[in-house]
């Protein structure tokens, strides 16, 4: 064992920490009062989900104090197997809460560090293609996730254009769709654009000086 590692033994279990990641969710829920049905579920704020995916950490992941270590989760970084496990388990919530929520809510639902999963990322998929192709499938429900909020306000779909490449070239065709029907949103940029044109062209022209004279009979 490398010093400032955890003992093996230590380390969670795969065979039972999906029950044990439920019957945290279950406890959590009841400690906030909150119902168990859908609606009720799926009306929860980010944050609260955010505090709970936290809970869950300080439930199961958290290492003792006793143990001496570096690493800030019970769980072994190179047990494959195990992260895609929680990776799956981790996108299954967010559906159940219908949240869209990413690495970072991944990290404090496990205890990796995200400089520690921004380091994997980096590493790419010729280092350790396994682990990548983990990280990968979050961040692919996530966009998904966030993708699909083009079919709800056009508000929420306009946050989502603003700020992904892949979504803003969904948004845009949406907006000649919708142009056709003539109801269109623009984007903050097209917005300025156009306001800016329609301003322009509320001024009136000014009237040439010969123009003004009045022509002789």
């Amino acid at each position: 064992m490398m010093p400032g590692s955890i003992p093996k033994d230590k380390y969670i279990n795969i065979n039972t920490i999906e029950a044990d990641i439920d019957k945290c969710i279950d406890d959590y829920l009841t400690m906030m009062s909150i119902d168990r049905d859908y609606k009720s579920l799926v009306n929860i704020k980010h944050q609260t989900v955010n505090g709970m995916f936290r809970y869950i950490y300080k439930r199961l992941f958290k290492p003792d104090r006793t143990l001496c270590n570096n690493q800030k989760s019970l769980i072994d970084y190179e047990n494959i197997e195990l992260l895609s496990l929680l990776a799956d388990k981790f996108v299954d919530i967010c559906s159940m809460f219908n949240k869209s929520l990413g690495l970072m809510s991944f990290s404090y639902m496990t205890g990796i560090d995200y400089s520690t999963i921004y380091g994997w990322i980096n590493e790419g998929e010729k280092l350790n293609p396994k682990r990548f192709e983990v990280l990968k499938k979050i961040r692919e429900c996530h966009k998904a996730a966030q993708i699909s909020l083009l079919n709800d306000t056009p508000v929420g779909a306009l946050a989502v254009a603003n700020n992904d490449v892949e979504t803003g070239l969904q948004w845009a065709t949406k907006q000649a769709i919708a142009a056709g029907q003539q109801a269109v949103f623009l984007i903050p940029s097209e917005r300025l654009n156009r306001l800016s044109i329609s301003a322009a062209e509320a001024v009136p022209l000014p009237v040439p000086k010969e123009a003004e004279k009045e022509p002789k009979s």
